[in-house]
């Protein structure tokens, strides 16, 4: 097999990989509701296909990003705004996923808890906001 026939069949099988993968995600992200929850909390409903549309751009957008090492330079103040917005999104998908296997009422009947829940999921919330900081600021894990 000639080397431009392997190269084009790399490209085809991991472009095929990609895009299989990606629509398992989106099926995932829909499945569990997180963007119809969003929409119905916001009362913006009747614009859901819309969200959906720019939620699949903006995935297409990212890949293309990560694959192609594009580099788009737009400062300080537009990263912190993507990384807030990414960290939104990743709370709102956990949030969503929790929701749907029901994972706080087990876990407070399993360890019996009947006071203090709120200052259990802060402590959560804090626990998880240090360790992306520590990660972010400080290195970690390089």
């Amino acid at each position: 097999m000639s080397d431009g026939i392997r190269i084009a069949l790399y490209y085809f099988t991991g472009i095929s990989f990609g895009v299989a993968v990606a629509a398992g995600l989106f099926a995932f992200i829909t499945t569990v509701g997180v963007v119809t929850r969003l929409a119905a909390g916001t009362k913006t409903a009747k614009h859901t296909m819309l969200y959906e549309t720019i939620a699949i751009f903006g995935v297409t957008l990212a890949n293309g990003l990560d694959i192609f090492r594009w580099e788009i330079f737009c400062g300080t103040l537009c990263r912190t705004a993507g990384g807030f917005f990414s960290g939104v999104f990743v709370g709102c998908l956990a949030a969503a996923l929790a929701e749907v296997v029901n994972v706080f009422p087990v876990m407070i009947r399993r360890i019996r808890i009947k006071v203090g829940l709120p200052y259990i999921v802060l402590a959560f919330a804090v626990g998880k906001g240090f360790g992306s900081w520590y990660q972010l600021i400080l290195g970690a894990g390089k």
